[in-house]
């Protein structure tokens, strides 16, 4: 006679489920691509390209305040996450420039995806996004992505470090560069019309 089934007991029915969990794991880590298992977000769309159209907005600053981005001015806008190691790096590196350049008439923001960061105490707006409007407006793809804007157009778009390190040796410092050139060259239009207002 043969012996009756018995049900499984709570070790096996343990085991099946680690089993499982351990099986799921491996096949999600092994589907991430090599940006996101590295630490970077990816988010769908393509990014805006240099020379277009920069989109104009109106967001809430996380001192309560609202921030506006206008088709006038020049702008050094930041998207990151606190989740992302390469924004968290980042970001002194984006206070560094904003108190060279802040008296110069650059306005600096940062749009924070997916969380708030504990230190408020920074040199730039902190943009709260957390139903991704502003994200999907600028179409990001990965953070940490920074985007330079010259009266409505975008001048620069740069992935990673603002301003690179040893440790970075590929971001360099093409933000700054950019920046300087940009503000040379309004300075230089500013004093051409202020030349032909005198001799006119």
């Amino acid at each position: 006679m043969l012996p009756h089934n018995r049900p499984a007991g709570p070790v096996k029915r343990l085991g099946l489920v680690l089993l499982v969990v351990l099986i799921a794991a491996g096949f999600y880590r092994s589907s991430l691509s090599e940006e996101t298992a590295t630490g970077t977000l990816t988010l769908p769309g393509p990014a805006p390209n240099v020379g277009e159209a920069a989109e104009t907005f109106e967001a809430r600053r996380q001192d309560g305040g609202s921030f506006e981005l206008s088709d006038e001015g020049v702008y050094v806008l930041t998207f990151w996450s606190v989740f992302n190691r390469d924004s968290v790096a980042a970001r002194p590196e984006l206070a560094e420039l904003a108190r060279e350049y802040g008296d110069e008439g650059v306005s600096f923001a940062a749009v924070y995806i997916g969380g708030t960061p504990r230190d408020t105490d920074v040199p730039y707006t902190v943009l709260l996004d957390g139903k991704g409007e502003l994200t999907s407006l600028y179409n990001v793809t990965r953070v940490p992505r920074s985007f330079l804007i010259e009266d409505g157009e975008v001048k620069l778009v740069q992935d990673g470090f603002l301003l690179g390190s040893e440790e970075q040796p590929g971001s360099g410092e093409q933000m700054e560069d950019e920046l300087t050139r940009v503000l040379e060259e309004r300075s230089d239009r500013a004093h051409g019309v202020e030349e032909k207002k005198r001799r006119a």
